[in-house]
């Protein structure tokens, strides 16, 4: 006896499930506009009370904002690092940073206590190329840990595996 292909018969009564991706619960499609907005094809209720600031033909005062584009997840941090890499100046700001090297230099040395303004810049790059890679490694480790977040134990592997001596 040869095979036959049996249809499902499904009833038309009920509604398909619509999966939207990319929006959120609350927006509605042009196909989903001419439906109404409550369950079970009920009409909704109209309150008899409006607004008496607003005659019915004007417009209202209070006009919504346009919402603000929700970019996808990762797409802003992925342009941050592009702008990042393209720029050329030092990311740590240089007054704290400059704190930071007289405190540093007045706890091993109370006699070194000027430093020129190349010397300072000098030092801030190495520091940012030496955070900057060391970063990198972590991240790898992260990688290779199957994981997108970088964690404290990810650099503190970095720095064990590097073998760059580290002060």
């Amino acid at each position: 006896m040869a095979r036959t292909k049996h249809l499902s018969n499904r009833s038309s009564s009920r509604p398909r499930k619509r999966f939207h991706f990319g929006r959120s619960p609350g927006q509605r499609t042009p196909a989903d506009a001419n439906r109404p907005a409550t369950p079970s094809g009920a009409t909704p209720r109209t309150t008899a009370t409006r607004s008496r600031d607003t005659p019915q033909g004007a417009p209202s005062q209070s006009k919504q904002q346009p919402r603000r584009r929700r970019f996808r997840p990762g797409v802003v941090a992925l342009r941050e690092i592009r702008n990042l890499q393209k720029t050329w100046n030092l990311l740590i700001p240089f007054a704290p940073f400059v704190r930071l090297v007289r405190e540093i230099t007045h706890f091993y040395s109370k006699e070194v206590n000027r430093w020129t303004p190349e010397a300072l810049v000098a030092i801030q790059e190495a520091a940012e190329t030496h955070m900057i890679e060391m970063f990198e490694d972590a991240y790898l480790c992260a990688i290779h840990a199957k994981r997108v977040t970088l964690m404290q134990k990810d650099i503190h592997l970095a720095r064990r595996i590097g073998g760059r001596r580290h002060w």
